[in-house]
């Protein structure tokens, strides 16, 4: 695959920066640093509990992975939705967001998704807001 000189960034760095990588890398400043970006990403995704390959969706900040369940309580009755895969499933319907979902358990009207959703998903022990899983 040919390599495009459109898909690159220049980023300045002080020249004695670069003196100082060449001396230590012979493969060039370039090969260097994106290692160096991309260990850091990896580790950096992995202390944030940034899925990078998981089956699940992104909500926001938040991750639900495959198996959540996400519930709201409407006149007196939990009703219970499911992470399957990579969809929002309730009621054998599929969602396409959380703010769709909330709304169609809670009778079609419009609802602020953070605060009227509890995620348990399937590492937790018990139900938590959305509101304060949020980042």
């Amino acid at each position: 695959m040919p390599i495009h000189l459109d898909s690159f960034v220049s980023v300045p760095l002080p020249t004695s920066l670069v003196a100082r990588l060449l001396k230590r890398s012979p493969d060039g400043v370039s090969a260097l640093i994106e290692t160096i970006v991309t260990d850091f990403l990896d580790r950096i995704e992995e202390e944030l509990c940034i899925p990078t390959k998981s089956v699940g969706i992104l909500w926001g900040a938040l991750f639900l992975p495959d198996g959540t369940e996400i519930r709201t309580k409407y006149f007196g009755e939990f009703k219970i939705a499911k992470i399957e895969s990579q969809s929002i499933v309730w009621d054998g319907e599929v969602y396409p967001s959380p703010a769709q979902l909330v709304n169609a358990m809670r009778g079609g009207k419009m609802n602020n998704a953070w605060r009227e959703l509890q995620i348990k998903r399937p590492s937790d022990k018990t139900w938590m807001s959305a509101q304060s899983l949020r980042r």
